[in-house]
């Protein structure tokens, strides 16, 4: 079970290294790096704050690699480990930007206009809505065939180390992607109360398009519910063989399939931009 969180630390430790070493030095981008409004506004703020960012993780990183023995079958303290002091270094890092702009401002730039309000179209609103509802109506169609054990965790060869109740297992997971679905609104309220935050207004990709990236990533974590779902289920029904297809294949393709998407959409606004500035 160590294997897991080691592999997860060291891919962790190297984010951290690049966001400390490579990100400072590459321009804003919607790709790489500490990606909210107030770096987006500023080169320099960019800079400092992916440092800053960028130290924290790393001795976040070590300090987790140092304990990875302590992480064999205890899992879920593992997952607590990592991403309480991650969100803790998001908040850390937003506040730490906000002020070092504040401060470039008063002594370069002077007052500048407020950004305005970022707004969600039907689709961007509702999309999340509709997946969700999505996954409920798959995981009741399914309840029936399932047995009352399934098998929803596997170890690094493969083989199921997880057997709880079903009913325990669907409250799990609904209770996670309402989380997910909890966050997509939370967005949405940040970029009507807080655009700041979330525009992208100065890159030449459009003013809101890391605003409907961050719910765009979201939605697809659906996608990637849905296709671990179906694939516990046909596991549990016999009908494909075992379980090292979930680290061999569904967690690399589900996450090319989440960051595909963002990328693709950036893509195509940065061409938009570019294309209203030579008109």
């Amino acid at each position: 079970m160590s294997e897991i969180p080691l592999v997860i630390n060291v891919i962790y430790l190297v984010i951290g290294l690049l966001q400390l070493f490579v990100a400072p030095r590459v321009r804003p981008n919607p790709y790489f790096g500490f990606k909210i409004g107030y770096t987006f506004s500023s080169r320099e703020v960019w800079r400092k704050t992916n440092r800053f960012a960028g130290i924290l993780i790393t001795i976040h990183a070590l300090i987790l690699l140092s304990l990875t023995p302590l992480w064999e079958n205890n899992l879920g303290y593992y997952v607590v480990s990592l991403i309480l002091p991650l969100v803790a270094i998001a908040v850390v890092g937003t506040i730490y930007a906000s002020h070092r702009l504040g401060e470039e401002r008063i002594e370069i730039h002077g007052p500048v206009k407020p950004v305005k309000p970022l707004e969600a179209t039907f689709i961007w609103k509702y999309l999340g809505v509709i997946l969700f509802l999505a996954l409920i109506v798959i995981m009741l169609l399914a309840y029936p065939v399932l047995p009352d054990n399934i098998a929803v965790h596997f170890d690094a060869s493969g083989n199921p180390d997880g057997w709880p109740n079903k009913g325990d297992f669907y409250l799990t997971y609904s209770l996670f992607a309402l989380g997910y679905l909890a966050m997509i609104y939370f967005l949405i309220y940040l970029g009507k109360r807080y655009p700041v935050l979330l525009h992208s207004r100065g890159m030449k990709i459009g003013r809101d398009t890391v605003f409907k990236s961050a719910i765009l990533a979201l939605d697809m974590v659906f996608l990637i519910f849905m296709g671990g779902f179906m694939w516990i289920y046909f596991y549990n029904l016999g009908e494909i063989g075992g379980g090292t297809m979930t680290v061999t294949y569904l967690i690399p393709f589900s996450f090319l399939g989440a960051v595909a998407p963002i990328v693709l959409y950036n893509l195509q606004m940065e061409k938009r931009e570019k294309g209203g500035e030579k008109r």
